[in-house]
């Protein structure tokens, strides 16, 4: 991944370079020496006084395009440098004098820059917000080449988070709007190298090998062509073309003269040997590579190489018998990476505090925003007294879940299967309160930007950072729902419920959240109907079925009813929807712990599993009517008295 946010680093670059060189054409020698000279040293000490220089003289002789592209110079060293404060600087007073000049290909090239360094460093939050507010921009001026790099771009964030569709949605979009708006001069073939790699990584070899042979047509730099070879040794390999696999492989080597990385060439090399079973080659390249990487002080800096050539290793050990050797690798791969874990996590936190430090800085030296500033305090205590909620709440969960396992620990198998339940309810957890607490920390660090946004989209970040604490107040509440039941001896208070008060105050209830194309009904079975049970768990099951149903429903009629046994022994309940059903083999399983159809959907999979317990305690039951179709269909029963 690492390896390919490399690749496209150096793909914009060269493309955004040649774009600066067509625009320095018109200037005179000496505004051109000094551009080569920039352009060739971007990473040296003195360059950003020789582009300062350069701005100078350019605007002596008033060529404002030599100007901008001295801002952009300028602007390139502090990405290079990973210089985040001067790059974002630069950034801002580059776009003011670009916009104020009409210099929209360096307005637009230097904003690219600081998204590209969102997404180098893994900032994917920051990177898309930018990203919009790009796309937004170009659109609004007409601008239709970056427009063409906003879907470029977007489709590479998403590949480097592991969403390849969503990435090869962009890229196709990308290239449909090239084409329609016959952008000749914007090199299509690298949208095309995407999609062929993205569908040879997904097995569908006859479209990887299509659009490979559109990157093959549309190749504007000769280089390029080594690119396209290799994907399609890696095609072969996995094809099980070894010998066309090494043939390519080794043209590749003998003629790239350096235009591809030796890295992304020795794994496929490295591949070659795993699949021909060759696994003592193969181990010794691994070995040889790792050498280049044991005489530095720490592995951090080569995690993207470095750990991924450890689980090569271990993988080539096991097949080969060594599976002391291999569980060491794999133990040492498990250890870097939770440290990189740990380490972005600090940088995160690290980031935030320095963006609090510069907005103290400016609310001292603008007056003038006083009040802006006060405002955006008071929104960041807010944060930080909802993060100080979210981990209270988090402790008194682990003081629960640990109450639940003494209490699972009275027999063997009740503690093995505790273990087990623990151990996907932490795998789950960890992932659905990390989304809503990465969307509350992006957005309050959105909120808390310089420039700061307007009123209207500071409101609706606060809006989001609201929704997704209320979300983790439900996962929590959850959770505790059920630690209550369980723990819990003592049978649920009964009263005299007003059943038809009851289901027409769930409806209201869930009503305030339809969709408009949605309409809620209820069907009551009587007139009146008194039954003497729980209304505030009757209140929760209806509550969780009829969001349910308002979760998988788009438009249509969802119905909430009830029937009465004749001699009044029970109440059903139904509540059917019209969107696209439950499979009959899932009906059992969605009431377990954990269970969800949609893997994508928020939530742990407990919203079922609470209704099953709350039957159990009424002395009822709930199940799905695999009978009903057209929609899905859950019937709930309670003894009426």
């Amino acid at each position: 991944m690492k390896k390919g946010l490399l690749l496209f680093t150096i793909l914009f670059a060269t493309t955004f370079s040649a774009a600066a060189q067509s625009t320095a054409d018109s200037a005179d020698s000496t505004l051109m020496a000094y551009y080569r000279w920039c352009n060739r040293h971007k990473q040296d000490p003195e360059m950003p006084l020789r582009a300062d220089t350069m701005f100078r003289l350019a605007g002596e002789r008033q060529n404002r395009r030599m100007q901008a592209v001295a801002l952009c110079l300028r602007t390139d060293y502090f990405y290079y440098a990973n210089n985040l404060d001067s790059l974002k600087a630069w950034v801002a007073r580059t776009q003011e004098f670009t916009r104020r000049h009409d210099q929209l290909t360096h307005y637009y090239f230097v904003w690219t820059r600081l998204i590209l360094y969102y997404t180098k460093f893994g900032k994917y939050t920051l990177a898309q917000y930018e990203l919009e507010h790009y796309r937004n921009q170009a659109a609004k001026d007409g601008y239709k080449p970056a427009i063409a790099e906003a879907y470029k771009q977007l489709g590479h964030i998403y590949r480097t988070r592991g969403s390849y569709e969503l990435a090869i949605d962009n890229y196709q979009k990308g290239i449909e709007f090239i084409e329609q708006n016959d952008l000749g001069e914007i090199d299509r073939s690298y949208f095309y190298f995407q999609l062929a790699e993205m569908y040879t990584s997904l097995d569908k070899y006859e479209l990887a090998g299509e659009y490979l042979e559109k990157a093959r047509k549309t190749i504007l730099v000769p280089e390029h062509i080594w690119r396209v070879k290799l994907i399609e040794a890696t095609i072969c390999l996995n094809q099980g073309k070894f010998a066309q696999a090494d043939s390519l492989l080794r043209e590749i080597r003998e003629k790239n003269g350096g235009s591809l990385p030796p890295e992304k060439i020795d794994e496929v090399e490295r591949l070659i040997y795993i699949k021909n079973g060759d696994n003592n080659r193969a181990l010794a390249m691994v070995n040889a590579q790792l050498r280049l990487y044991e005489d530095k002080e720490s592995a951090d800096n080569t995690h993207y190489i470095y750990t991924p050539l450890l689980a090569s290793r271990a993988t080539i050990e096991a097949r080969m018998g060594n599976y002391k050797a291999a569980t060491e690798d794999l133990f040492e791969y498990i250890t870097l990476w939770r440290r990189k874990v740990e380490n972005d996590s600090r940088e995160t936190l690290d980031e935030f505090a320095t963006l609090l430090d510069v907005e103290r800085l400016d609310r001292e030296k603008a007056e003038a925003q006083q009040q802006v500033q006060a405002e955006r305090l008071r929104r960041t205590n807010f944060l930080i007294a909802a993060l100080g909620v979210i981990l209270v709440l988090a402790t008194l969960f682990i003081v629960v879940l640990t109450r639940m396992n003494h209490h699972l620990a009275r027999a063997k198998r009740a503690a093995e299967e505790s273990d087990r339940m623990k151990g996907i309810f932490i795998r789950n957890i960890t992932h659905e309160i990390n989304t809503p607490l990465n969307a509350i920390v992006g957005f309050a660090e959105l909120a808390a930007a310089t420039p700061p946004p307007d009123e209207h989209e500071r409101r609706s970040f606060i809006d989001i950072i609201q929704e997704n604490s209320g979300y983790l107040q439900k996962l929590v509440d959850d959770v505790l729902y059920i630690s209550d039941i369980e723990s819990s001896d003592i049978p649920p208070a009964v009263d005299a419920v007003d059943i038809n008060a009851c289901c027409r105050d769930c409806i209201g209830t869930v009503a305030a959240f339809a969709p408009r194309q949605v309409e809620l009904r209820f069907e009551p079975g009587s007139a009146e109907c008194v039954a003497r049970t729980s209304r505030q768990h009757i209140t929760k099951v209806l509550n969780e079925l009829l969001n349910n149903a308002l979760r998988s429903t788009r438009e249509g009629v969802i119905t909430l009813a009830y029937t009465v046994d004749a001699g009044g022994g029970n109440v059903h309940f139904t509540v059917t929807d019209p969107g696209p059903g439950i499979p009959a083999a899932e009906a059992g399983r969605i009431f377990e712990r954990f269970v969800k159809l949609d893997p994508f959907s928020q939530g742990l999979g407990l919203g079922l599993n609470v209704c099953r317990l709350i039957a159990d305690a009424l002395g009822g039951e709930i199940r799905l009517d695999t009978s009903h179709t057209g929609g899905a269909r859950f019937v709930f029963t309670v003894p009426a008295a």
